[in-house]
């Protein structure tokens, strides 16, 4: 897999990512509050599953309700679409547990 050059991750991180992502050391990094542990596990539950399908797989880490998301394509020693993609999974997946508070 090819990694991105810099105009590249920059143009992908204006054009098709909503959250606050940013980009350090290789890595697109984002964190986020959750309301409750509970929605924590759902979470993490539903980015455990988008690893396994894509075959592609985050750093995570939690502290209490805050999870760090940190992607990186170790074989390219940087980012690839592949982190991109995962990203916009991540992002669908939180939204997902955002519309569940109005219910």
């Amino acid at each position: 897999m090819k990694r991105l050059s810099e105009e590249e991750q920059q143009r992908y991180l204006r054009d098709q990512l909503e959250l606050p992502w940013t980009i350090v050391d290789r890595k697109l990094n984002l964190c986020l509050s959750l309301a409750s542990l509970q929605e924590v596990h759902e979470f993490l539950t539903r980015l455990a599953r988008e690893a396994n399908e894509q075959n592609h797989h985050p750093d995570l880490e939690v502290n209490a309700r805050v999870v760090e998301v940190s992607l990186t394509t170790h074989d390219a020693s940087g980012l690839t679409i592949l982190d991109f993609d995962f990203a916009r999974a991540v992002e669908k997946h939180y939204k997902h547990i955002e519309s569940m508070r109005a219910i």
